[in-house]
């Protein structure tokens, strides 16, 4: 009988997240925001009814990784290369750095001037994954945006969770690295950047060979397989995942010439589109059960106790001040909004707080703070989404759901239309 109330606890959130994400476009609320406050009012029901929970931190954990891999290529399966978008780009990366590294040293130097820690290397550690933009969070937040607002913000948030991993591992190598950590982890990401440029063209070609059913979960299992070897060999991983996804999409820039006639473009067209589907539905599904499980191991009671409050208000104070100031520069004359307010954390910053090793973790710098500053930061995108000046309506919500980047206007008349007199 417990079996049978799993599975109809496991198919209602499945439904529950469909509807979520309906809702979510209707009232500005990001979806992954609703998945949070089901997985507490989850965890309510538990305590008040005295059932107990196992540790569901091990569950988070692998969820997080398969779920991080599935959100990278969904963004990658997302973005359509041309010649102008490469100051988009270009703008988007250096932002996503900057960015990253502005906030990190500002929470860092709030941890260390609160006297939190005497050791600022503990306190950058600890700050790190709090300066990490979650694509997780702001990927199925921004289909409403114009097309420029919205890839620039998937690109950033891209870029942000790639270099959030790649500065936390570089920064846990540093003790002991005896000056020789920047060497090696150029290194690594040039022989990273290598492996995936050769592996996708083995695995495209291979795409195209299969002929059977049973075919798309194989890619994905290799894709999943590679991605985990890399992070036991500490090589960027997402790195490889995010040229594939590019690859895939964007077959005519990789496949020109002699390649064109061993790559078959009509037949990779064809399982692509599948591939995408199937790609959305399980990062879906796996962005779903994430969310609210670590909704459900957040201590509602623990997120408003003084400390906790006090410092996650100075560090989305700092997260956002650090964020206006740089967008600031790159969009000079251009409105912010509601850009500066979309500045989500969520799934990496939860996976790297869990890898701080024992002995440079805060006493007072708890998982209450990384929960209030995650909630917090989604509450501040949702308002910033509310007070957008850009009114969807049902039609248009049609569109951006089935937006096939530089083909609108063939298929969605409708669309240059908003575009040309959507309000920047």
């Amino acid at each position: 009988m417990n079996s049978y109330y799993f599975i109809l606890g496991v198919s209602f959130l499945i439904i529950l997240s469909y509807f979520f994400d309906i809702i979510s476009k209707k009232i500005k609320v990001p979806s992954v925001l609703l998945l949070l406050i089901t997985g507490i009012i989850l965890n309510n029901i538990s305590q008040t009814f005295d059932f107990h929970l196992p540790n569901l931190q091990p569950t988070v954990n692998v969820l997080g990784l398969v779920g991080l891999l599935l959100i990278v290529l969904e963004a990658a399966l997302d973005l359509k290369l041309t010649k102008d978008k490469r100051g988009l780009i270009i703008k988007a990366f250096t932002t996503a750095l900057l960015i990253l590294l502005g906030t990190s040293f500002a929470i860092a130097y709030l941890i260390y001037g609160m006297g939190l820690t005497h050791d600022f290397y503990t306190a950058y550690i600890n700050a790190l994954p709090l300066s990490v933009v979650s694509s997780a969070i702001m990927i199925p937040s921004v289909h409403f945006l114009d097309e420029e607002k919205k890839e620039f913000l998937i690109y950033e948030s891209t870029f942000s969770d790639i270099l959030g991993i790649l500065a936390f591992d570089i920064v846990l190598m540093l003790p002991g690295s005896q000056g020789h950590v920047f060497a090696k982890v150029g290194g690594g990401l040039l022989v990273t950047i290598l492996v995936s440029l050769i592996a996708g063209y083995l695995l495209i070609f291979l795409f195209q060979k299969i002929h059977t059913k049973i075919k798309f979960f194989l890619f994905l299992s290799i894709l999943t397989a590679l991605f985990i070897l890399g992070k036991i060999m500490h090589l960027s991983s997402l790195i490889l995942i995010l040229i594939f996804g590019v690859m895939l999409e964007n077959f005519d820039i990789f496949f020109k010439k002699r390649l064109s006639k061993i790559f078959k473009k009509e037949r990779i067209e064809e399982v692509r589109e599948q591939f995408k589907l199937i790609t959305f539905e399980t990062a879906f599904l796996i962005r779903t059960f994430f969310f609210v499980l670590f909704g459900m191991t957040i201590d509602i009671n623990g997120i408003f106790y003084q400390n906790v409050v006090i410092i996650g208000t100075f560090i989305l104070l700092l997260t956002f001040l650090v964020r206006f100031l740089n967008l600031k520069v790159f969009f000079a004359g251009k409105s912010l909004f509601p850009e500066v307010f979309m500045a989500p954390r969520g799934l990496i910053t939860i996976l790297l707080f869990y890898k701080i090793p024992e002995i440079y973790k805060i006493p007072y710098f708890s998982k209450e703070v990384i929960s209030y500053v995650i909630l917090g930061s989604a509450l501040l995108m949702t308002f910033g989404l509310w007070f957008s000046k850009k009114k969807t309506s049902e039609e248009e919500f049609e569109i951006y759901e089935n937006f096939d980047h530089g083909r609108h206007s063939e298929n969605n008349p409708l669309w240059d239309d908003l575009y040309e007199n959507h309000e920047k």
